[in-house]
């Protein structure tokens, strides 16, 4: 019974090794991120890209206006061609992302816009959303994009 025991708290403790191990590899990925974005492209992570593009994207959705609104496609092109996505990645990226429920679509692109150190690169993407949302003239999306991005600029 003893020996059992033991072989559990070593089993235990290469386990907690490993997971902290891995928890410092995972720091270290996120520190090593630069605090000011010079080239989205390369300074972004793909799940920030696609947080980017999926704001845009539910801000547009608002209603007819802005879905098919000439200055919100400039936007959004606009967006795309700065962190080097392709609209084929962000097609798939829009429709995995409503393919969940729109509370976990959304927890998603706020944790991945948090993790972006520069809040004026941020606030950037919250002027064209923000827009975006006004072109909608949806005052529900305007205010929930307000708050989101309130939220995610206070992080």
């Amino acid at each position: 019974m003893a020996a059992i025991l033991f072989i559990l708290a070593i089993v235990f403790a290469l386990l907690a090794i490993y997971n902290h191990k891995s928890a410092d590899k995972q720091e270290e990925k996120f520190k090593n991120r630069p605090s000011i974005i010079t080239s989205p492209s390369s300074d972004l992570f793909k799940n920030q890209k696609y947080a980017i593009i999926n704001i845009l994207a539910f801000a547009q959705g608002a209603n007819a206006v802005s879905a098919y609104s000439d200055e919100a496609n400039r936007i959004m092109n606009q967006w795309l061609s700065k962190i080097g996505l392709s609209k084929d990645e962000a097609e798939r990226s829009i429709r995995i992302s409503m393919s969940y429920s729109p509370e976990r679509s959304i927890q998603i692109i706020r944790d991945s816009l948090v993790e972006i150190k520069d809040k004026s690169f941020v606030r950037s993407v919250y002027r064209d959303v923000e827009r975006i949302a006004q072109i909608s003239g949806d005052e529900d999306t305007i205010e929930f994009i307000r708050d989101l991005f309130n939220d995610i600029l206070t992080h």
